[in-house]
């Protein structure tokens, strides 16, 4: 509560600020991932309502998805299918270990672009989804047995509702996920324009460590930063590559909103991102000898 009343009064001390960060986030949300994430997560939702998502790989169709979507899509599948019981909260959190990814349509398009190398966002594309898998293996937990028919839980559905009725339902659905993701950008992209005008990011030792901070708090943000530095362009990989499977805490804050209600919480989705970044910037490492 008290820190939520700084950060109000923050604002009103600061308005030029706050609306600085508040027109930075609306320009990334509308041109970077209301294109991308509405259509998925309308498709998602409304194979929810109207499909039999038990006759489908479950441990694979979250990475699917989030791989051709992106952030944070993988925790609302996850996070849906353990809310219905179809995941244990332990299943539910090693499949979100290797299932919360970003699409490689954003780490090679605009990440590519940001870095000005297209093998470097290669590498970085190969360091997040490798490292993804080895994240699976950490949280692996051990295999049950198959669960009997009458032990699935089934599809509900409700007496009258039409194809048209339900895809509507998506629809908005949709919009709301939408919301909540801008709500979290704002605030992030808030947060991070107050430290800036404090000077907090100048206290840091390099512009590189002062982009790598802003990446921790929001990945597109940071990843552009890193792509100005001054530095070498094995360094730069490994840097981006750790922010992009880290995914940032405005990433996380959305993940936790997408999986509410399904155990899978902040200390959960928190664990599970920072080893999946640890993983990525050492596989970066790796191959961004070869760059």
């Amino acid at each position: 509560m008290t820190a939520a009343a700084c950060f109000a009064a923050a604002m009103v001390v600061f308005p030029a600020v706050t609306e600085s960060g508040s027109k930075t986030a609306i320009v990334i949300w509308a041109n970077s991932i209301v294109p991308i994430l509405l259509p998925f997560f309308i498709f998602a939702d409304f194979i929810k309502r109207v499909g039999n998502p038990e006759k489908l790989p479950l441990r694979v169709y979250p990475f699917a998805v989030a791989f051709m979507s992106g952030y944070p899509m993988g925790a609302k599948i996850v996070g849906d299918l353990t809310s219905r019981g179809f995941f244990t909260i332990d299943e539910g959190k090693h499949v979100l270990s290797y299932s919360l990814v970003t699409g490689p349509a954003f780490i090679i398009g605009t990440v590519g672009a940001f870095l000005g190398n297209t093998r470097a966002a290669v590498v970085a594309a190969m360091a997040h989804y490798m490292g993804a898998l080895l994240n699976g293996m950490i949280y692996r937990c051990p295999k049950k047995k198959e669960r009997s028919e009458k032990e699935i839980p089934q599809k509900r559905s409700i007496a009258g509702t039409t194809y048209m009725e339900s895809f509507t339902a998506s629809i908005i659905a949709g919009f709301k996920a939408m919301a909540v993701i801008l709500a979290y950008l704002i605030l992030f992209m808030i947060a991070m324009e107050l430290m800036e005008s404090l000077g907090l990011f100048r206290m840091l030792p390099g512009e590189a460590w002062s982009a790598f901070a802003k990446g921790i708090i929001e990945m597109t943000v940071g990843s552009n930063m890193i792509g100005i530095c001054d530095i070498s362009i094995g360094l730069k990989t490994v840097l981006t590559s750790f922010i992009i499977s880290f995914g940032g805490l405005s990433v996380i804050g959305q993940s936790v909103s997408m999986a509410s209600g399904s155990g899978l919480g902040l200390g959960t989705i928190l664990q599970i991102k920072l080893t999946h970044g640890l993983i990525a910037g050492i596989l970066a490492a790796v191959f961004a000898l070869f760059i």
